[in-house]
């Protein structure tokens, strides 16, 4: 009957209890994008992080040789005292 008679009251309502439902959508919808987006930063960050990661480790293997090397050549060398310190 009121479909008939009232078409334009019909969608009023309609449009009142739809209303909720698509600010609700709307509000998880701009949620999911914000967390997309702070998702990506994380993501750019953590490669940053380890391409830094991966130069200190290369930093440390060389010190590491370099470290080994001395110790080799003071060793080998009798002429070289160790000064201590006390």
């Amino acid at each position: 009957l009121i479909h008939r008679d009232c078409p334009d009251l019909l969608e009023r309502i309609k449009g009142g209890v739809n209303k909720g439902i698509r600010q609700q959508r709307d509000a998880k919808q701009t949620e999911l994008n914000e967390y997309k987006d702070r998702n990506r930063e994380l993501r750019s960050e953590v490669a940053e992080l380890k391409a830094m990661l991966a130069k200190v480790q290369s930093q440390n293997a060389t010190f590491i040789r370099k470290n080994m090397a001395l110790s080799n050549a003071r060793a080998d060398n009798s002429n070289v005292t160790q000064l201590i310190y006390s």
